[in-house]
């Protein structure tokens, strides 16, 4: 009985010290094996509460993020509990005599592991000493790793909400977008913004990759969500390439690199997180351009030049969805 103690003691720390580990410095490594079920079982619970409504949309995220923390805290300390449990005189009572029971043995590793300094019972003298430093080490790396960890991933929502209102500011759909930046000749006021939008997007592109967690942070706000946001750019870069005649009006080294960052940022979301829809989103309403002195092109010459991207924009309207929002309307629909 002592024996499985110590193996199931040892293994219970093992798997939240790994879990720790692998989720917060592996960067290429994504979630480990338990944040990544604590996530979908605590996403999969918000959907049938909600009922796929606003509801706790909003605080999955936290809500996730908490329950993660709380997984390794539990895992390293009912280890370190099981494992103290194999020796019954692991632990001795330094205010007076008798056996220590098994509240007493949670009560020990719980204030060694967070370095309480509480001393009414020590470790017995020799192995288990180390073994009570070993403990206190690992509360140590707990709360740092810990702490890191929170401070990324609400660093990382900052800039996702800071990306998705930098693309709103420019307006609410395509089209108004393309309006604004058009001054008559070319479109040479959004280089600069394609430049920093292009590199946020990159950004964010990572911060997904390294820290899964960050899928399931939502707005309730449409301007606030970088799956629309994301949604309308495309959609004026689609305008851009396919709906104008004439290469000279666009910067296509600009417009090219925004479109492979936001096509690496659909690869990554759909290989973890989103599906891709069933239908292909209303393209957008190129008649709303006219009177502006734009090389446009006929709506059916529109229409064949997009069909080749139809599974990029199903992508699209599958991040769009999976962050519980609608395809931005476009302006003849506001109107």
């Amino acid at each position: 009985m002592h024996i499985l103690f110590y193996i199931l003691g040892l293994s219970v720390t093992l798997l939240g010290v790994v879990d720790l580990i692998w989720t917060t410095l592996w960067v290429d490594g994504g979630a480990g094996p338990v944040s990544k079920r604590t996530a979908r079982w605590t996403w999969t619970a918000v959907k049938r509460i909600s009922g796929d409504k606003d509801g706790l949309f909003n605080i999955v995220g936290p809500l996730i993020l908490i329950f993660t923390i709380l997984s390794w805290v539990l895992l390293i300390w009912l280890g370190s509990a099981l494992f103290f449990a194999g020796d019954p005189d692991s632990i001795i009572q330094t205010t007076f005599e008798g056996p220590v029971r098994w509240y007493e043995r949670l009560y020990f590793t719980g204030f060694t592991l967070f370095t309480l300094g509480v001393g009414d019972y020590s470790p017995r003298p020799g192995f288990w000493q180390i073994v009570t430093a070993v403990n206190s080490g690992m509360g140590i790396l707990l709360l740092t790793l810990g702490a890191s960890y929170v401070i990324s991933v609400i660093g990382a929502v900052v800039n996702k909400r800071a990306l998705a209102r930098t693309i709103s500011g420019l307006g609410n759909s395509s089209t108004e977008i393309i309006k604004r930046a058009w001054n008559g000749e070319n479109f040479y006021q959004l280089d600069q913004i394609l430049m920093s939008i292009s590199s946020q997007i990159t950004q964010l592109t990572q911060q997904h990759q390294a820290y899964p967690l960050l899928h399931y942070y939502h707005c309730h706000q449409p301007a606030d969500s970088s799956a629309v946001s994301i949604s309308i750019l495309d959609d004026v870069l689609t305008l851009m390439l396919s709906g104008m005649e004439g290469s000279d009006k666009i910067n296509k080294a600009l417009v090219y690199e925004a479109r492979s960052s936001i096509g690496t940022y659909l690869e990554t979301m759909t290989s973890a997180f989103i599906k891709e829809a069933d239908e292909t989103p209303p393209p957008p309403v190129i008649a709303e351009l006219e009177g502006k002195e734009l090389p446009l092109v006929t709506d059916d010459v529109f229409f064949e030049r997009i069909e080749n991207i139809s599974k990029r924009r199903r992508q699209l309207l599958g991040a769009v969805h999976a962050d519980n929002h609608s395809w931005p309307r476009q302006d003849r629909q506001n109107s």
